[in-house]
């Protein structure tokens, strides 16, 4: 199982390689893009963070990809808006040949229109959450035409995705498994998000509760925990106990969120899962892996709880 690392500073690329990174992924801005569609207009879903989530011009992340391959990495750009109208998509189709040329292993597209396109230039094609793989029949449908990789919700199953993946043999399947979890489908989500202005998570997250509850004080408490749960969630999501599972599934890459997280926090991740997948593959069952594996001191508090987990159903049932 490959480790897939977002571009956040391209300073860290030979040490998120050196730390086990096999795969990256980047998103950018384009002031042509805005020039013909307005500053409204996405490119991909953090495209309204600026560059807080996408630091690098359309020129720039072609150079990234050639410097990705000098490495002997694979690159993935993002394309994965919540909707691209049909000069969008036309828009988006002139990128495809230049990326394929500067060395990008593929794009992550977000609509079904789009994938034919990317992948007659060359590029692997990997279907976005945005795509919503929920079930078998999407994920068909999707290698029907023309992906090569699907990337299964964060809120799907263990048991779900080895369904899944048993049903539509012939892609590959990447997982999330660390950084930034939401409690919101991505595919169903129309929110925005903006720097320095909320998104309907933000407030959910962050917005300050008062809390008056008729009963024992225990219920009141429970219902502040309960609360601050999703806060620990979004922001240090944690899936290291499933590493197991999906290395006996045969999942081709776990996912770190994370393009405007600060990198040394991303290059412990990714040294976090790489020993986590030796161990795996040297445990004869799972029981024996969750006795052996490696949690962080900074995650270790929280594990009992099963508040930050992506697959609480390994620990807790």
């Amino acid at each position: 199982m490959n480790t897939l690392v977002p571009v956040n500073d391209r300073a860290y690329l030979g040490r998120y390689a050196r730390a086990g990174g096999d795969e990256f992924y980047v998103g950018f801005h384009d002031e042509a893009w805005h020039a013909r569609f307005g500053r409204a207009a996405d490119l991909n879903r953090m495209t309204s963070f600026l560059d807080q989530a996408n630091p690098y011009s359309f020129e720039e992340v072609l150079s990234i990809a050639d410097e990705v391959r000098a490495l002997d990495r694979r690159l993935y750009v993002t394309f994965n808006a919540n909707a691209y109208s049909r000069a969008q998509l036309d828009f988006l189709f002139g990128y495809f040949e230049r990326l394929r040329e500067a060395g990008a292993a593929g794009v992550i597209v977000s609509v079904p229109e789009a994938v034919e396109a990317a992948a007659d230039s060359g590029l692997e094609v990997v279907a976005s959450t945005m795509c919503g793989v929920y079930n078998a029949q999407i994920a068909c449908v999707l290698r029907d035409l023309g992906c090569t990789r699907v990337i299964v919700p964060r809120d799907v199953s263990l048991g779900e995705v080895e369904c899944i993946m048993r049903a539509v043999p012939g892609l590959e399947y990447e997982v999330f498994l660390m950084r930034n979890g939401c409690i919101f489908s991505d595919c169903y989500c129309l929110g925005r998000h903006f720097k320095g202005r909320n998104a309907l998570c933000f407030d959910v997250r962050d917005v300050r509760r008062e809390f008056f509850v008729e009963g024992p004080p225990a219920l009141a408490q429970a219902a502040r925990e309960n609360n601050g749960a999703y806060g620990r969630f979004h922001r240090a999501a944690c899936g290291l106990c499933a590493v197991w599972r999906f290395e006996r599934m045969g999942v081709s890459a776990a996912k770190i969120v994370g393009r405007s997280d600060d990198s040394e926090f991303i290059l412990r991740d990714i040294e976090t899962i790489r020993r986590n997948v030796e161990i795996a593959r040297d445990c004869g069952s799972e029981r024996e892996f969750l006795a052996r594996m490696h949690v962080p001191p900074e995650r270790a508090a929280a594990c009992g709880e099963g508040l930050n987990c992506y697959y609480p159903e390994v620990r807790f049932g």
